[in-house]
């Protein structure tokens, strides 16, 4: 049987069962998803499976379980995934001593791939985009920035900020300087974190919406340059090395990035273009409701809410198809979670400065990191793996959901099989002693 016939069987199996326990026609399941026909990216049919069995609110439920639940657990296996990459054959020589002396320098542009750094983190978006209640990277490099030609420690490095190259120069702290490299980059990733929910969650609506981005006043050509990076680490995740993004897709991300500079974007879901827009207010709001809840249920419902609130009718389509354009954006939410974990592992600033690094360490001291970009194909082996561990996670996440609900489908499918059953046996039973 072919991956196409086995996905189609799974539908009608799903359909079958779902009919018998709410005595109901069979529907026709098997050709209705476009993730039948989709070899490679698992999410998707994960997706469709999830609705099969639940229905459409099994989306929402899902992104308030990927906000609460996943994002609260990732930590130690992202961390591990890491490690497995970039703890390599020098692993056990001592740090080099040009790292200990002149450092390692790398451009800020090199290193901040979405134009975060020169935010001010107590500005509204900064307080969004940066973890102020914890030391971290990014607000230890932002105060580099500020503080120009000083050393700022975070973890075991320093990072020193010059004005004039616009560059960062790393060196490691004295108290760890004396150790090999493989326990230097252990206690850098040991010690940093790898993702704050606060800020994964703003750069999962920002992805979306484009709030941030529209605030910060990025300029078109900034914005469609961001759009083409995330672009590649999608292709990664759908198992596309070819690092060649298309002409069609270089058009609908430039129409994006013009989108995203104007603070309105426009989705075609399949019953109209809709327009959505989420204000800076209500991204807040948004954050402030659900980075600190636990409860998957909220956290859906908040999301859900931001939905309806952000959508703009814009071919008098939205009462009429107001479920279809939810499930459109939650599925967007979800694709996005994707994406913004595989960037946590690959192109925030902290990881950038460790690639950084650990190029020089390969290259006797040369460091081999360019722009974002390219640096994907010269990274390639690393993103590739990094990337498989994350949508790993996050596929057993969802997979491990679906058989919850479907235990809870089967369960009063197999108590009714088994009464009759018994009243059959029971039937046959009274018909001989009577």
């Amino acid at each position: 049987m072919s991956l196409m016939d086995s996905k189609k069987n799974i539908f009608t199996t799903i359909g079958a069962y779902s009919s018998l326990k709410e005595e109901r026609n069979l529907p026709d399941t098997t050709n209705l998803f476009p993730s039948v026909n989709n070899k490679k990216d698992v999410v998707p049919f994960l997706l469709d499976v999830l609705k099969t069995v639940v229905g459409s609110e099994a989306l929402k439920q899902l992104t308030g379980e990927l906000f609460t639940n996943f994002i609260d657990g990732a930590e130690p296996q992202l961390k591990t995934a890491l490690k497995k990459q970039m703890i390599q054959y020098n692993a056990g020589d001592g740090l080099p001593t040009y790292f200990k002396t002149t450092g390692v320098s790398v451009p800020v542009k090199n290193i901040d791939v979405y134009g975060k750094l020169k935010t001010n983190p107590s500005s509204a978006e900064g307080s969004l985009l940066f973890n102020n209640s914890t030391p971290n990277f990014d607000k230890s490099a932002y105060n580099a920035i500020v503080n120009a030609g000083t050393d700022v420690s975070y973890n075991n490095i320093l990072i020193n900020y010059n004005s004039t190259t616009d560059s960062f120069t790393f060196k490691p702290t004295v108290a760890s300087s004396s150790g090999t490299i493989g326990e230097w980059l252990g206690d850098y990733i040991d010690d940093t974190v790898i993702i704050n929910k606060k800020e994964f969650m703003t750069n999962v609506m920002n992805s979306v919406y484009g709030t941030i981005s529209t605030v910060q006043d990025k300029t078109i050509e900034q914005t469609f340059q961001e759009l083409q990076v995330s672009k590649l680490i999608d292709q990664l995740i759908d198992d596309d090395d070819s690092f060649e993004i298309s002409q069609d897709d270089y058009d609908a991300l430039l129409q994006k990035a013009k989108e995203l500079v104007d603070g309105i974007i426009y989705y075609d879901m399949g019953c109209g273009v809709i327009g959505a827009t989420l204000p800076l207010s209500g991204m807040t709001n948004l954050i402030s409701t659900i980075s600190g809840s636990t409860d998957s249920f909220v956290v859906g419902n908040a999301v859900e809410a931001t939905i309806d609130e952000s959508t703009v009718d814009t071919q008098d389509t939205a009462d009429a198809n107001r479920a279809t354009i939810k499930d459109g954006f939650f599925q967007r939410l979800i694709k996005a979670i994707t994406n913004i974990l595989a960037q946590a592992l690959t192109t925030t600033p902290q990881i950038r400065a460790l690639l950084a690094i650990i190029s020089a360490f390969e290259n006797n001291g040369t460091v081999k990191i360019s722009s974002p970009k390219d640096d994907m194909k010269n990274f390639k082996i690393f993103l590739n793996c990094v990337i498989k561990e994350a949508m790993k996670m996050i596929n057993e996440f969802i997979f491990n959901l679906i058989v919850v609900f479907l235990v809870a489908l089967l369960a009063p499918i197999i108590k009714k099989i088994i009464q009759e059953k018994i009243n059959q046996f029971v039937g046959v039973i009274k018909s001989l002693i009577t």
